[in-house]
């Protein structure tokens, strides 16, 4: 039965909604008693909300005010009422937890913000939970909010209270009436009487009476309240996120806010008052209520989940714990990382740093690792590459016989040596620079970092701490150098490096030699000291030099190095032993400094030559001489200096393994850039006044010819054409010349994308054709001087008219206009020193001349460039000239039986000619001549891979790295690589590239396969990994390979974003419905779910929404738990479209698991929030 109370109430709110005016009222009644309850306000407050008489009741009745407008109005008294009141709060808690037990439907709540409706409970729930915050810090801290300590009190107070109940004439209050009746009597217009308002001696005396143990009583009674309180609110706020699923309404709210950056959540508020940052406020908190089981679940409960990244962790390490299998999950290093850190040293030119840092966040999101085990992952990974690279590559061997001992003595082989200091590159120079910037990243985007003690080791130290247990693959990477060419492959000598190598390792000095040294050092920059120096850090073991770059750049703190690299010794001893071991790098960095001002002043092919060669034997030093290089390269650019560009240039063709490190830690563009002028607008006589002291660089490759006057300034321009053309043809840039030249009319720009040209057949231009007739004239003997006409030609036509001018050559020879002499004289001009840079270009014609023109003219020039005794250029590649010289060989053979008898005297004649040569160019330029029955060059640095085994052996190396995980099938194969690959065992295992992974493999496959079969290969290979093992190893490394770009180049159709493309709409959707008919299973759905969700992630692209936009579309036609209702597929910009599901896929296992794999990824539902929807 109703109150009698109730009765008029009920009849007063028919009338108007006074709903909000009553909720107030009552709370202000209860809050305006501060020191008891009182039963009566509370009696009237639990009937108003819950329609029944008593709070425990669990059928709660239809009441006069609902539950949003008791929290909107709740939560308006604030922290204030918390403190001051917690009698009465302990009864609101209670009544709070029998209201929401029966309110909040989540999923009416979900659907209407999925339908981009607002809601009213997203607001209500986060004010309330913010405000149960503060009752458990109440509970937890109570002296930081004590009455007398809160600024801010409630504006809804006693006296407002009494306002309003006067103004409202249709209530009969009945709030406190005796406190009521001795307020009414008050004047409050009336003089305050100040004198009555002094405090008399008896009431001092009253209150000196009053004991402390009285008030200590008290306020212990309160605290127990208030820890009281705060468990029950604890409770309450545990109820909330896993009962009434406030977590997940809030992760809808937001992924539909995400786009425009309102996302909201109460978890930071919550932590900021539950886990102050104040430490001195965190020691104090009560003992009682800490310990207390619900404040503890709260706690861990809000810690979690304001750390997102932990979340997230979490949510793929279940991922990965569903997926492993015993043997693949647990090996390292991870797939994923393994092709992408591959990838950084095999794929040339390197991707960007930027990408790079990105691209390793997104991989330690998706796998979700700790920055401790990932950095410990990366510097496994790179050492893994740099044992391969060192395993069975020494040159010196075993003791030989004498007779064989020349070919022992010869050195490493370049391609080998090369490999060796990429990766080592990698390990000390461009790793440790990435790990520095993505540490970087993380400071910029925590939003709430804990400061560690500075005792503690920060990750990239712990990661240090745990590689150092590593020993054996340690010690396999600290090979000696073993020759020249271990320090600086295929480049010329130095008198640094000849110490270096050949100096002795135990050479002694008196004390007046070692004076001598030391006054002489400011002016000998080779002496004893300096190369002991070098030689003392190229002997160094590499965790030694990984920890000591780390240092150098700032992340390992010199105490914690001294610690990483102690051993069982005394500390002082330690100290001074790291001491010691740091003095060769200050000796080298003061040496550097001093290489450097004398360079800016006065540049010499010698100097420079030995400053690139200590980075070379010094990888610690490399990249500071690196940057260097390249500032001077564009500070001479800038102030146009002709001459120290060229000899720049010149040193970096004389060392090409310095470039292929440049552009390791470097873009082409940033080479390539400050030579683009000088390429597109140098003419000789912008420098012919100019002069060059250095004569070093015109007579060091055997030519005893002496360059002065225009010859001098060809001389010089063909040093930086030639290294431009050389980064361009070795590293594949004329794929993406976008990315490297900025003049897309311009000479380089244009000479790269046409190719050589023969005027008068390919195009025509009267001006370069009065040029080329010039030439001719000239070069028969029948025009000006040949230095008068280089006056007047600028290099860059030189370079188009070449090809033209030997054609012609030919056609006059042919026609009989011209002897063989004159022939062979105008040939042979080209072979002149200072036009160099036109012989590539002349031997590409002279190649197709030869098989499809005048084939023995052809060939006698040929002999004559290849015979002679005037070398060639360092750029010439002589593999096209000997596969024309085979194809020529083998198209006469097989001519010969459809010939006449004349004509085949003359065929058996050309065919001794070309075999003669051919046996020439193997000899003496030591080319390996392949087997009889491979008939073709190798494709890749893989041994034994060709073109007819190509697909074959892509394939079986991505299920071998997926099945192996570089333990159990790895280690029977160790001790020899090429196990692995080759078809017959190898005589040699010397001097031979082989790495378990090999990046361009993958990439010829897809150049040549395409990316229809490159895409199915992999996901026939994920379905395989579901069902045999190796799941996680699988996704990775097919994730891995679809999402970095494999090939430098503008041909979409290889992209990253055309390989996701192709996936999605074709291959998927095929590959399914094959799967739902052969019966696949969850698991094998489940692995292909995951392997797609990676690629989605991976792909993704803050600066490019291309992989956004497509991933979209995907999902839109999704079909999630049978529901049948997704968008219908719609046609894409490029005209191509998604596929409709059919009933059998949907409903098959796979599918289940597909779809399951899916959602496993907690970043899908971030970067797509209607995923799953």
């Amino acid at each position: 039965m109703d109150s009698h109370w109730s009765i008029p109430t009920k009849e007063c709110l028919n009338d108007t909604n006074t709903e909000n005016e009553l909720c107030e009222l009552l709370l202000s009644s209860i809050f305006s008693l501060t020191k008891v309850s009182d039963p009566l306000l509370e009696s009237y407050l639990t009937f108003a909300t819950t329609g029944n008489n008593t709070i425990d009741s669990n059928n709660v009745k239809t009441s006069f005010i609902s539950l949003e407008t008791f929290i909107s109005q709740l939560v308006q008294f604030g922290p204030s009422t918390v403190s001051k009141s917690p009698t009465q709060w302990s009864y609101i808690l209670k009544l709070l937890l029998v209201l929401l037990s029966t309110a909040i439907d989540t999923d009416t709540v979900v659907s209407s913000l999925q339908q981009g409706k607002h809601h009213p409970w997203v607001d209500l729930l986060n004010d309330l939970l913010d405000l149960l915050s503060c009752v458990v810090a109440v509970g937890l801290y109570p002296d930081q909010y004590c009455p007398s300590a809160s600024p801010a009190h409630s504006p809804i107070t006693l006296t407002s209270a009494i306002s309003f109940h006067n103004t409202q004439n249709g209530f009969d209050s009945q709030v406190s009436l005796q406190s009521q009746r001795s307020m009414s009597g008050y004047d409050f217009d009336a003089t305050l009487d100040l004198d009555n308002t002094q405090r008399m001696d008896e009431d001092v005396k009253e209150v000196k009476s009053v004991t402390e143990s009285v008030i200590e009583e008290r306020k212990k009674g309160k605290r127990l309240v208030e820890a009281d309180n705060a468990a029950l609110a604890a409770q309450i706020m545990i109820y909330l996120v896993e009962k009434k699923g406030a977590k997940r309404i809030f992760e809808v709210r937001n992924n539909q806010r995400r786009q425009h950056e309102l996302g909201h959540e109460p978890w930071l508020s919550c932590q900021n008052r539950l886990i102050p940052s104040d430490q001195f406020i965190r020691n104090n908190a009560v003992a009682a209520v800490m310990q207390n089981v619900h404040v503890q679940k709260l706690l861990a409960l809000v810690q979690r989940l304001t750390d997102s990244e932990s979340e997230r962790r979490m949510a793929v390490h279940m991922k990965y714990h569903e997926l492993e299998d015993e043997g693949t999950a647990r090996a390292m290093p991870s797939a994923g990382i393994m092709g992408f850190l591959y990838h950084m040293v095999q794929i040339r030119p390197s991707l960007e740093n930027d990408f790079v840092v990105d691209q390793l966040l997104k991989l330690q999101t998706v796998k979700g690792s700790f920055d401790e085990s990932f950095y410990l992952e990366l510097w496994f990974t790179a050492l893994t590459g740099l044992r391969e690279a060192m395993l069975n590559t020494s040159c010196q061997g075993p003791p030989v016989e004498e007779k064989n001992k020349e070919d022992v003595e010869k050195g490493c082989s370049i391609v080998v040596a090369t490999n060796r200091l990429l990766w080592k590159s990698l390990v000390l120079v461009k790793l440790p620079a990435i790990i520095s910037k993505l540490q970087e990243r993380k400071k910029l985007s925590s939003s709430r970092g804990i400061r560690k003690s500075l005792k503690e080791m920060n990750p990239i130290e712990s990661s240090l701490r745990e590689l150092k247990a590593f020993t054996g693959l340690l010690n396999a990477c600290s090979q000696p150098a073993c020759c020249f060419e271990y320090y600086a492959p295929d480049s010329m000598s130095s008198t640094l490096v000849d110490k270096i190598t050949f100096g002795g390792e135990d050479e002694e000095e008196d004390d007046i030699m070692k004076m001598i040294n030391d006054m002489s050092y400011s002016t000998d920059l080779n002496a004893s000291a300096v190369v002991k120096a070098i030689r003392a850090l190229s002997n160094h073991d590499i965790y030694t030099n990984i920890v000591h770059a780390c240092k150098r750049l700032g992340f390992v703190r010199p105490k914690v190095a001294a610690e990483l690299l102690k051993s069982n010794e005394d500390m002082m001893e330690i100290d001074e032993s790291i001491e010691a071991k740091a003095s060769p790098s200050a000796v080298v960095d003061q040496n550097i400094d001093q290489r450097m001002e004398i360079l800016r002043t006065n540049l010499t092919f010698a100097e420079l030559t030995e400053l690139l060669h200590i980075g070379l034997v010094s990888p610690l030093h490399l990249q500071r001489i690196i940057d260097f290089i390249i500032q001077l390269l564009q500070e001479k650019t800038i102030e146009d200096d002709f001459y120290s560009v060229s000899k720049i240039c010149d040193t970096l063709i004389e060392s090409p393994c310095s470039v292929d490190l440049i552009l390791q830690l470097y873009t082409p563009s940033d080479l390539l850039g400050p030579l683009e002028r000088f390429c597109n607008h140098w003419a000789s006589d912008q420098s012919i006044n100019d002069i060059d002291m250095d004569e070093q660089t015109s007579n060091r490759r055997g030519s005893k010819e002496e360059l002065e006057g225009i010859r001098l300034l060809y001389n010089k321009f063909g040093k930086i054409w030639n290294l431009v053309v050389s980064v361009v043809k070795r590293f594949k840039v004329y794929r993406d010349l976008n990315k490297v030249f900025k003049e897309s009319d311009g000479f380089a720009y244009q000479f790269f994308s046409r190719g050589s040209l023969i005027y008068g057949q390919d195009i025509q231009d009267d001006r370069i054709e009065r040029q080329i007739n010039s030439w001719l004239s000239t070069l028969a003997g029948r025009g000006d001087d040949l230095d008068n006409l280089l006056q007047t030609t600028k290099p860059q036509d030189l370079l188009l008219m070449a090809p033209t001018i030997i054609h012609r050559c030919i056609l006059l020879y042919a026609q009989g206009q011209i002897q063989n002499d004159t022939l062979m004289g105008m040939i042979s001009y080209f072979q002149k020193s200072f036009l160099d840079f036109t012989q590539m270009s002349i031997l590409t014609t002279l190649c197709d001349e030869l098989l499809n023109g005048e084939s023995n003219i052809a060939l006698a020039c040929l002999r004559l460039f290849i015979t002679s005794n005037i070398p060639l250029s360092r750029q010439t590649n002589l593999h096209p000239i000997l596969g024309s010289l085979e194809s020529l060989l083998e198209y006469k053979r097989q001519e010969a039986p459809f010939l006449r008898k004349e004509q085949l005297e003359e065929n058996e004649i050309l065919i001794k000619e070309v075999s003669e040569l051919v046996n020439y160019i193997l000899k003496n330029f030591k080319i390996e001549k392949p087997a009889a029955e491979d008939q073709f060059h190798t494709e890749t640095v893989t041994t034994a891979v060709t073109p007819d085994m190509l697909f074959e052996k892509a394939q079986m190396m991505f299920r071998y790295i997926v099945k192996s995980g570089r333990s159990m099938f790895m280690s029977d194969v160790d001790a020899n690589t090429n196990r692995l690959w080759d078809n017959k065992p190898t005589t040699a295992d010397q001097h031979v590239v082989s790495h378990y992974l090999d990046m361009v493999l993958f990439e010829t496959a897809l150049e040549i396969g395409g990316s229809h079969w490159f895409v199915t290969m992999i996901v026939s290979e994920v379905l395989e990994a579901g069902k045999s093992g190796g799941a996680v190893r699988a996704a990775e490394l097919g994730s891995c390979l679809l999402s970095t770009p494999l090939m430098y180049s503008t041909n979409k159709h290889n992209s990253s974003i055309h390989l996701l493309r192709c996936l999605l709409q074709d291959v998927l959707p095929a590959s399914l419905e094959n799967c739902a008919q052969q019966n696949m299973s969850f698991f094998q759905g489940q692995t292909l779910g995951v392997f797609t969700s990676d690629c989605l992630v991976l792909m993704q692209d803050k600066n490019s929404d291309a992989a956004t936009k497509l991933g979209q579309s995907f999902f839109e036609t999704l079909v999630i738990d049978g529901h049948h209702s997704r968008k219908r597929s719609q046609q894409e910009q490029d005209g191509s479209r998604f596929a409709d599901w059919t009933q059998t896929v949907t409903q098959s296992a796979v599918w289940r698991g597909f779809i399951k794999g899916l959602m496993s990824n907690p970043m899908i539902e971030e970067i797509w929030p209607d995923a799953f929807i």
